[in-house]
């Protein structure tokens, strides 16, 4: 299947891999540019933001644009609006703390000039917490996000969201699934999800994490164009290198690599049949790096326009020496 050109469905076989919020699928009702019905109560909290506010109630389950191309992850794809997302997270993860970084490209590369760029990612989390404990320094360095301490993180998504404040959108998906032991699905059954959503992989590598258990790296990448690489293809290792499936990885992306995919499947310390965490990350390598240079660009307007404006208020003004 050449998943670069086709819209797969959001649903698949094995239950880890469906949004919490009905499984995927359309919703009934009427809905706003964001992504809400504009009903209910609009002081009722969604997923819990750690820069707290009142979020409208979502609209659950999320309603999926079928005019954005290409796979998705648990329902999120590459193009969503920022109000979308928020939408879709509040579904998939209604007991979860949302947390947001004002940065997704690299700061010594983006020239933001005077404006203040916000929410260019969005970081969503679920599991099982506990009160931070400032009595050590070893105690204080396991508080996270939403001054919790995560003893357990069951689902954690990542999205990047870069743009001009009020025209967001995603760019860029990873989401990472832990299991408890007694929990874990098993390795073929995650693989034949997997399988089953983006097809026949491209590249397969597996390494050993030690205590940790086996590092299975699935990878399927296309050109530019959305053709799948082959073996063959001189670019294939470079593409599927730029790809990592967690969020909280280095990412990279080439001009000329299309729609890329990367599963890492960690399997069991003692058992390797069984898989203890799943990552999936997903973006359009070429369509990053084209959106780089446009951001970029846009950016470099509105600050000569504040500058001009500047300029002209200021030669409007007397001197008094």
């Amino acid at each position: 299947m050449n998943f670069g050109k086709s819209v797969l469905a959001l649903a698949v076989s094995s239950a880890l891999l469906l949004a919490a919020c009905g499984g995927g699928g359309e919703a009934s009702g009427d809905y706003d540019e964001n992504g809400y019905d504009g009903g209910g109560d609009l002081n009722a909290p969604a997923a819990t933001s750690a820069d707290s506010g009142k979020a409208k109630k979502p609209k659950c389950p999320a309603k999926v644009n079928k005019d954005l191309p290409g796979p998705d992850i648990a329902g999120f794809k590459l193009g969503m609006t920022l109000a979308e997302a928020e939408n879709a997270i509040a579904c998939q993860m209604p007991d979860g703390l949302v947390t947001y970084e004002n940065a997704f490209f690299s700061t010594y590369s983006l020239n933001t000039g005077a404006m203040r760029l916000e929410n260019q990612m969005v970081i969503a989390q679920t599991g099982e917490t506990s009160e931070c404990s400032y009595g050590s320094y070893d105690a204080m360095q396991k508080c996270g996000a939403g001054t919790r301490q995560w003893d357990f993180i069951s689902e954690k998504i990542t999205l990047a969201t870069p743009g001009v404040p009020g025209n967001q959108k995603v760019h860029g998906v990873w989401r990472t699934q832990t299991w408890k032991e007694g929990e874990m699905p098993a390795k073929a059954a995650v693989l034949a999800a997997l399988t089953e959503k983006y097809g026949s992989y491209q590249r397969y590598e597996g390494r050993d994490a030690n205590y940790f258990g086996y590092i299975n790296e699935y990878n399927w990448a296309t050109d530019s164009a959305g053709n799948v690489l082959s073996e063959a293809h001189p670019l294939l290792n470079q593409c599927t290198n730029g790809v990592n499936g967690k969020g909280d990885d280095h990412q990279s992306w080439t001009n000329g690599c299309g729609m890329s995919v990367t599963a890492m499947v960690r399997t069991f310390r003692s058992n390797p049949d069984v898989v203890e965490e799943l990552s999936v990350g997903m973006f359009d390598q070429t369509a990053l790096y084209e959106f780089g240079e446009q951001f970029q660009n846009e950016l470099n307007e509105i600050e000569n326009k504040r500058r001009t404006d500047e300029l002209e208020k200021a030669q409007n003004t007397k001197v008094d020496l």
